[in-house]
C-alpha cells in the first residue's frame, strides 16, 4: 500500500514539474499515410497525393486538439511530408471552401506554387460543393482546375464588413471615450459614423487587394486563353455555375474525381498509381469522398451559425470570401 502511494506521489510530482507530458488526443506534428484508392496493379509503386482543403480559408492556430488545425498549417504539414516521398508523381488538391482571409489565401497559394517549383510535380485542383472567392484564389496555384457538375464557384472580389452602433449608443446613452495619437488611429470604429475620408481609405485598400486577386487569376489562366478584359467583365463578385466558369476560361472542365485522378496521372506520364493522403490521427478518410472531422468542434446548437471560423480576434478582416 505504501509503495503504491509513493508511486502515485512521485507521478504527481513529476507531472507538476513538467518532466512528463501526457499525449494529447490531437498531435498536429504527426501525419499518417493512408490509402484512398488502391492501384489497379499490385506491382505499381507510383502514387498520387490527395490534399483536402475544406472549410474557411484561415491561417489557423495550434489550439485545435480535436480534428485538424487551420487550412494553411494543415497544407504546410502535408507538403513538407510529400517532399520526402519520391514515389509521389502528382498531386490532386480538393477544394471545398467559400474563401476566407486574404492573407491565408495568398499564403496557401504561395506554398503550392513553391512546392511545384521545387518538386516539378503536376498539381491538379478539383472544386467541391463550393469553391468561391479565396477558394478559387487557392485553385489558381494548380496547373489545371476542374469542377464537379454541381460546383458553385466565382465570387471574385474583396469584402470587409464593419459594424456601426453609433445611433444605438446615442439612443441608450453609451459612449466610448477614445484618446488617440492621430485622426485615423481608431479608423472605422463602431462607435463613430464612418466619414467619407475613412471610406476612401478602405476603398483604396480594397481596390489594391482586388487587383492582386485579378493578377493572380491572369497569371494562372492567361495560358488557358483568359484575357484580362474578359475577366474584369465578370469579376464583380457574382458566383458561377461550372458551365459558366468553363466558358469564361476560369477552369478547365467538369469532371468527377476519378477522371481528375486519371488526368493527374496523365500529366505525370504514368498509367497507374495508388491514391494516397496524409492525415492526422482521429480523422476518418475511408474513401475518395470522405472528409475530415470539423476542425473546431462545438457543443453549441445554433439555428443561424455566424461563426466564420476566423478565430476569436476582435479586429475586422479583409476577405476573399463569398458572403451572401
Amino acid at each position: 500500500m505504501r509503495s503504491r502511494l509513493f508511486v502515485l506521489i512521485a507521478l504527481v510530482a513529476t507531472l507538476a514539474t513538467g518532466c512528463i507530458s501526457l499525449s494529447q488526443p490531437f498531435d498536429r506534428g504527426k501525419l499518417h499515410r493512408e490509402i484512398v484508392k488502391q492501384a489497379d496493379h499490385w506491382y505499381t509503386t507510383d502514387q498520387v497525393l490527395l490534399i483536402p482543403l475544406s472549410g474557411v480559408v484561415t491561417e489557423g492556430s495550434m489550439r485545435s486538439y480535436l480534428g485538424e488545425p487551420g487550412m494553411l498549417i494543415a497544407l504546410k504539414d502535408r507538403l513538407d511530408v510529400a517532399r520526402k516521398n519520391k514515389l509521389i508523381k502528382a498531386v490532386v488538391i480538393r477544394i471545398d471552401s467559400p474563401g476566407g482571409t486574404i492573407t491565408a489565401a495568398d499564403l496557401i497559394y504561395h506554398e503550392i506554387v513553391e512546392f511545384k517549383k521545387e518538386t516539378k510535380l503536376p498539381v491538379v485542383a478539383i472544386l467541391g460543393d463550393t469553391a468561391a472567392s479565396g477558394g478559387l484564389y487557392v485553385a489558381m496555384a494548380a496547373d489545371e482546375v476542374y469542377a464537379l457538375p454541381t460546383t458553385l464557384t466565382g465570387s471574385i472580389g474583396v469584402i470587409i464588413q464593419l459594424p456601426g452602433i453609433k445611433r444605438l449608443s446615442d439612443k441608450v446613452g453609451v459612449e466610448m471615450r477614445t484618446i488617440k495619437s492621430g485622426p485615423h488611429k481608431d479608423l472605422a470604429s463602431m462607435w463613430n459614423e464612418m466619414s467619407p475620408d475613412e471610406r476612401a481609405i478602405f476603398q483604396k485598400m480594397i481596390d489594391q487587394y482586388y487587383a492582386r486577386f485579378l493578377g493572380t487569376i491572369i497569371a494562372s489562366r492567361a495560358k488557358h486563353g483568359l484575357e484580362e478584359s474578359k475577366l474584369r467583365a465578370i469579376a464583380d463578385g457574382r458566383v458561377f455555375s461550372p458551365e459558366v466558369a468553363v466558358g469564361a476560361k476560369l477552369i478547365d472542365g467538369i469532371k468527377y474525381p476519378e477522371a481528375v485522378y486519371d488526368r493527374a496521372k496523365g500529366l505525370a506520364d504514368i498509367k497507374d498509381a495508388e491514391i494516397i493522403s496524409y492525415e492526422y490521427p482521429n480523422n476518418y478518410r475511408g474513401n475518395i469522398y470522405a472528409r475530415a472531422n470539423d476542425a473546431k468542434p462545438t457543443a453549441d446548437v445554433n439555428l443561424i451559425n455566424i461563426d466564420l471560423g476566423l478565430g476569436d480576434q476582435a479586429a475586422p478582416h479583409f476577405l476573399y470570401m463569398w458572403k451572401p
